[in-house]
């Protein structure tokens, strides 16, 4: 789960603050020149770092799984394949 901090770091990764809560409103921006990031930004955020993570999630299973076919098409046994893979059955 990403939280509003992560959010806030990575919509503004180079700036300093510190927050009261878990509420936007409670960012005290330590950086001169800093826009506010609004709720709606934040939340936005958190759902693209939500899907962002959802999808490396999907990609790295899809590798496992490839490989472990590819494996298997080399003869490999089911015992075998997960001893390559570092996967107890």
């Amino acid at each position: 789960m990403i939280t509003t901090q992560q959010a806030v770091m990575s919509l503004r990764p180079d700036v300093e603050w510190t927050m009261n809560g878990d509420d936007v409103e409670g960012i005290i921006w330590h950086t001169e020149g800093v826009k506010p990031l609004t709720k709606k930004e934040v939340q936005a955020e958190v759902k693209r770092l939500e899907a962002e993570a959802a999808g490396a999630e999907a990609a790295r299973v899809a590798a496992l799984e490839s490989a472990r076919a590819k494996l298997a098409a080399l003869g490999l046994s089911e015992v075998e394949v997960a001893a390559v893979m570092g996967v107890q059955l």
